[in-house]
């Protein structure tokens, strides 16, 4: 009786042994899928920029050389018009209200410099 009682213990220790470093394991993988899955999810997504809108440019640059101002660059996007150079004295104010009025209700940017 004693030997069996001892054979069944062994067995039930053996198997117990078992299936704990099962239960280890599939806690570790588990544990280490978390981990990549917050680790992916941590990151941020990446902003767009606006895309470039070369009608509003063309159409700005034209109206602002049609009123004799010369050395402004235009950049324009889908969001924005920025205006930049370097003006004659007292022509940025109107380059500016050109670019508000042809700018098709798009923000403004002025980083034009007047003449000395």
């Amino acid at each position: 009786m004693k030997i069996k009682f001892i054979t069944v213990l062994g067995l039930a220790a053996a198997l117990g042994a078992v299936g704990c470093k099962s239960a280890a394991n599939t806690n570790t993988a588990t544990m280490n899928t978390n981990m990549a899955m917050n680790t992916t999810m941590a990151t941020p997504m990446a902003t767009m920029a606006p895309a470039m809108d070369a009608a509003t440019k063309a159409t700005v640059e034209s109206a602002i050389t049609k009123a004799g101002i010369t050395g402004v660059t235009v950049e324009a996007t889908t969001t924005e018009v920025t205006l930049r150079g370097t003006v004659a004295k007292g022509k940025m104010a109107e380059a500016v209200r050109i670019a508000n009025e042809k700018g098709g209700g798009k923000k403004v940017t002025n980083q034009l410099v007047e003449a000395k």
